[in-house]
């Protein structure tokens, strides 16, 4: 009967392990997918900059009637850095950015108190940071 418990422990572990690796793996396909939408996002922003940059300088040529057009471009601009900033949290969210050492600036491993190269202590000051 003991070997009947190890295999359905053993399964279940298993189980666990699978839902997890599924669970990574869609976070990683998502923060993937947002990366792709945020390239996109600074390929149109790049546009709108380059649209507003030739506007100004034909209204500063004497032309009339651009502003509106420059007016629509700006918000525009304006909703595309928003939309920018929120996509960058959701991949921060996704794919946390590593903890660096204030005093070293050595990348640390993750759930360290103490960095490994100097021995400066960084939990209380990511903590901190936290707040």
């Amino acid at each position: 009967m003991e070997i009947f418990q190890k295999i359905g422990e053993t399964a279940r572990e298993l189980t666990d392990k699978a839902k997890e690796v599924t669970r990574r793996s869609g976070e990683f396909l998502e923060a993937t997918r947002l990366k792709i939408e945020l390239s996109r996002l600074e390929k149109e922003l790049e546009n709108n900059y380059l649209s507003l940059g030739e506007l100004v300088y034909r209204r500063f040529s004497g032309e009339e009637g651009l502003d509106g057009e420059i007016e629509r471009l700006c918000q525009s601009t304006r909703g595309i850095r928003a939309d920018m900033l929120s996509i960058q949290e959701q991949i921060d969210r996704l794919q946390p950015k590593p903890l660096i050492c204030p005093q070293c600036k050595v990348e640390l491993p993750a759930g360290g108190k103490f960095c490994s190269y100097c021995g400066n202590l960084v939990a209380a000051e990511k903590t901190a940071g936290a707040e």
